[in-house]
C-alpha cells in the first residue's frame, strides 16, 4: 500500500517573437531656385580735346616764368658775347690813332652802329595753339538672366528594428508530496492510541 501521494504540476511557458524590421521614411523632395537678373553696365567716355597755347602765348609777349628765365639766359648770354666784341673791335681801333682817328670818332662810329630800326608787318600771335583729340568711347556689358535649379538631395532616414524573443514563465513547476497514511509516533508510545502491553 502506497502511503505517499505525489503530485507533480509542469511549467508552463509563453513565447512571444518579433521579426526584426527596417523602419524608413522618404522625405518629400525639395528643390531650390535662384534666379539671378540680368545685368547691362554702358560706360561712356565723351570726346577730349586737349588744346596748348604756351607757344602762341610766347610769340605774343605772354611768357611763363620758366620761359623768362630761358630767355633771360640766352639773352645775357649774347650780351655778354656782343660786348666781349664791341672791346675787341674799340680796341682795335685805337690801336690805330696813329692814322689820324681819334677816340671821338671811334665813339661816333660805335653808336651809329649800334641804332638799328627795322620796320615790318607781323601777325600776332605767330604761331598757332597745338590742338590734339580723343574719340569718345562707349563699352557695353551685357550679362543675361539666369535661373539656377538646386534639388535638395536627402537620404531617407533608416531605423533597424531588432528582432524579439520573449518567454514569460506562466507557471513555475513544483511537486507535491502528500503523506496519505497514518502518522508514525516515535517513541511508539506517544500515540494516543497506543496500549500498554500486558507484563
Amino acid at each position: 500500500m502506497n502511503v505517499l501521494k505525489i503530485t507533480t504540476t509542469p511549467i508552463k511557458l509563453s513565447m512571444t517573437s518579433q521579426r526584426a524590421r527596417l523602419e524608413s521614411r522618404i522625405p518629400d523632395p525639395e528643390v531650390g531656385i535662384i534666379q539671378n537678373p540680368g545685368k547691362l553696365n554702358m560706360k561712356s567716355e565723351n570726346i577730349k580735346v586737349d588744346i596748348d597755347t604756351s607757344r602762341s602765348r610766347d610769340s605774343m609777349g605772354f611768357r611763363t616764368a620758366r620761359g623768362i628765365m630761358r630767355d633771360g639766359a640766352q639773352a645775357g648770354i649774347k650780351a655778354a658775347s656782343d660786348a666781349t666784341a664791341q672791346y675787341s673791335r674799340i680796341g682795335n681801333q685805337m690801336m690805330q690813332i696813329q692814322d689820324g682817328v681819334t677816340v671821338a670818332d671811334i665813339m661816333k662810329n660805335q653808336m651809329m652802329a649800334q641804332t638799328n630800326i627795322t620796320t615790318g608787318i607781323a601777325f600776332i600771335p605767330s604761331v598757332g595753339p597745338d590742338i590734339s583729340w580723343q574719340p569718345p568711347d562707349l563699352s557695353i556689358d551685357y550679362t543675361p538672366a539666369q535661373v539656377e535649379f538646386r534639388p535638395q538631395v536627402q537620404e531617407p532616414p533608416a531605423t533597424y528594428v531588432p528582432g524579439e524573443l520573449r518567454v514569460d514563465v506562466e507557471q513555475y513547476p513544483k511537486v507535491d508530496i502528500e503523506y496519505m497514511g497514518e502518522p508514525m509516533y516515535v517513541p511508539p508510545s506517544a500515540n494516543p492510541a497506543h496500549e500498554a502491553a500486558a507484563e
